[in-house]
C-alpha cells in the first residue's frame, strides 16, 4: 500500500472516528449520567486535551487502515463494515469489561449500552476507511 493511500485511509478514518464521537457523546451523553456509579465530575476532566484526542482518533484511523487494507483486504464499504464491526464489538468487549472490572465508572448496564455504541461508532468508521481503500484503487 502506498504511503499517499495509506495517510488518506489514516485521515479518513481519524475524522470518522472524531465526527461520530461528537454525534454519540451530544445524542448519548446524558444517558451515561444515569449509568455512572462514581461521579462524573470526578471522573471528566473539566477542559479536555483536545491533542490527545485527536492523536488517539488518528492512532485508530492507522490501526483500521492496517486492518483493513494490510491484514484483511477487505477494502470497500460493505467489507468493511462486517469486518470492522467485529473487531469493534471484540475490543469494547474487551475494554469495557475490563475497565467494569476494575473501576466504579459505569453500572453493568452502562458498560453493556456503552459497548454497543462504541462498536457502531467503529463499524462506521471502518466503513469509511474501506470507501476510502476502495476509492483510491489497490495496492
Amino acid at each position: 500500500m502506498s504511503a499517499r493511500r495509506f495517510a488518506m485511509a489514516t485521515v479518513a478514518g481519524a475524522a470518522a472516528v472524531l465526527i461520530l464521537g461528537l454525534v454519540t457523546g451530544a445524542l448519548f451523553g446524558g444517558l451515561f449520567e444515569g449509568f455512572s456509579v462514581t461521579a462524573p465530575e470526578l471522573v471528566m476532566k473539566s477542559s479536555p486535551n483536545i491533542w490527545t484526542i485527536v492523536l488517539g482518533a488518528l492512532a485508530m484511523g492507522a490501526l483500521l487502515t492496517v486492518l483493513l487494507g494490510c491484514w484483511t483486504g477487505h477494502i470497500g464499504a460493505k467489507k468493511a463494515l462486517g469486518t470492522s464491526a467485529v473487531f469493534g464489538l471484540l475490543l469494547h468487549l474487551f475494554l469495557g469489561l475490563s475497565l467494569f472490572g476494575m473501576t466504579t465508572m459505569l453500572s453493568l448496564t452502562g458498560t453493556l449500552v456503552k459497548i454497543v455504541i462504541d462498536t457502531v461508532q467503529l463499524a462506521l468508521s471502518g466503513m469509511v476507511v474501506g470507501y476510502v481503500l476502495g476509492r483510491t484503487g489497490q495496492n
